[in-house]
Order: C-alpha cells, then structure tokens, then sequence
C-alpha cells in the first residue's frame, strides 16, 4: 500500500492538484481535507484504513505561510505523523522566494491583512519568532523541510518539484508526473486553465482600505469597526480588477531582495546541488 502526501508548499498550485489532478486520477483514493486537518492539526483521532493506495494533499502539511508553521514545531510534528504510516512518500513543490513571498503577503491582504509588504515581513515590534504566530523567512527554507523528510523516511521517499516546471509546461510536466508516481489518469480529461487571480496594484490599495472594516481570522493586522460582509463582498469584487498587475521582484524593492538573496542563496545552493534541482533556470536566489 502506498500513502502519498502533497505536503504543499503554499502557492505552489497546490489548490490546483486537489480540485484538478487527484480527484481524476483512478487507482487511488483521496483523503478528505477535513480528515487530514483533523488528525495532523488538531490532534483528533482519525482512521485511515483503506484497500486502496491513499493521497493526501493539503498545503498546511508544510506549515503556514503566515506563522512559519509555529516556528517550524507543526511543520515537523507533522513530518513525524507521516513517517508512522505505511510507505509514505511526500511531495514537496518548492518556489522561487522572489516570488513566493511577495504572493504570500498579497494572500495575507486577501484573507483581510491590511499591512505594508514589509511590516508583514518585519514585523519589529515583535522580536521573538517563537512567540507570536507571524511570518518568518525560515519558512521558505526549503532545505530544512527537506532534509528532514529525507532524515524521517528516506531519500527514495521524497519527491522535490519546481512550480516554475510545472507553470512553464503543464502537460509535459503532468506526464512525466504521472508516470513517476504511476497514476492513472485521462490526461486529457484535465483542466489546465488558471482560475487563481492575484491582485493588481489597484486592487491591493483597496484592498488594505476596506480590510480594515473587517476583522477576520488575521491576527496582524488593525481594523476601525467591524462591518459585516464588507469583506466578502469586496473580495469577489476586486479580483476582477486587472489593471496594473504586480510584478513579484519589482514589487519586492531593493532591500527586501538583497534580504533575500542574502538569507537564502547557500541553502539554495545546497539543494541545487544535492537534489539535482536546476535553481539557477528560474533565477532562485544563489
């Protein structure tokens, strides 16, 4: 029996592979969403017994991108889950930081965050990480979660994908995916359209504005009075506003990007080299 686990990372079309992808492929069972949150996030009982080969595919498996999965503490509290099941294999999808962070910042202002892009980053009032549930760069170092995998369940265990190579060319990558992971799939049953709209510059404006009459579930942020279904409403109305596209480098400006470039580049570099991962294709930081 195998247990597959799509461990994410965030923005990494993860959402893509549970709606699309698994829910088509036929010679093995997908596991409900909720279940999974349960058993790995709230520590609930679950039973995952089943005749057949099971996949497990939720973003969060790999920690949240807005509080650096507790400091790492869920991030590999979970890996240990994984490890207890039978031949478990993960499936990490990785992204250039250059462009993860900045759509993580842009998914905080969608979830109703109405901070600056590097207030969310920084967050200098509080210095203690390990204290408050906020963004960390050590997220997105993806040397850590991997090896760590790989030191769990082996390296013949764990699959590392670049999202730029599955963007670039979906259905040659679909291809050589399915044949690896032997799924058995109607390829051309599968809708390779993109439904995930980010927000323009337009958009994110409003967006930090109107978030701000409206608490939601973000710990870091403000709010001047809480008015019901603005938020909702607002939502669905400024993901139709394309004008003015953000450009993930550009919009990072010049400090953040020598950040980092800086925090990044030789862990970088290590798994390039390790995993055979061609980093420098996709201009990673190295």
């Amino acid at each position: 029996m195998k247990n597959i686990f799509h461990i994410g990372y965030h923005k990494t079309a993860t959402t893509w592979f549970q709606k699309i992808f698994y829910i088509s492929v036929q010679n093995f069972k997908v596991v409900n969403r909720e279940k999974i949150r349960n058993y790995f996030y709230e520590n609930i009982n679950e039973e995952f017994n089943s005749n057949n080969d099971l996949i497990f595919c939720d973003e969060e498996l790999s920690g949240n991108i807005h509080n650096s999965g507790y400091s790492g503490f869920l991030t590999n509290g979970i890996a240990r889950k994984i490890s207890e099941f039978e031949n478990p294999k993960v499936i990490i999808f990785i992204r250039n930081q250059f462009d993860i962070i900045p759509s993580s910042y842009l998914q905080y202002v969608k979830e109703g965050g109405n901070y600056s892009l590097k207030r969310y980053i920084k967050h200098e009032e509080f210095s203690r990480n390990n204290r408050t549930s906020l963004f960390s760069y050590s997220h997105f170092n993806y040397e850590n979660v991997i090896s760590y995998y790989v030191s769990l369940i082996g390296r013949e265990n764990v699959y590392v994908y670049l999202f730029e190579d599955f963007i670039s060319n979906q259905k040659e990558f679909i291809d050589k995916f399915t044949e690896t992971h032997q799924f058995q799939i109607d390829k051309k049953s599968i809708d390779f359209s993109k439904n995930n709209n980010s927000y323009s510059y337009i958009s994110l404006f409003l967006a930090r504005i109107i978030n701000s009459f409206s608490r939601k579930n973000v710990i870091y942020k403000y709010y001047i009075l809480h008015i019901p279904y603005v938020y909702e409403y607002a939502r669905e109305i400024l993901r139709r506003v394309k004008f003015f596209p953000i450009k993930n480098k550009s919009f990072l400006g010049g400090e953040l990007r020598n950040e980092i470039q800086s925090y990044y580049s030789e862990s970088n570099k290590r798994i390039s080299n390790k995993y055979n991962l061609d980093l420098e294709k996709y201009n990673y930081p190295i």
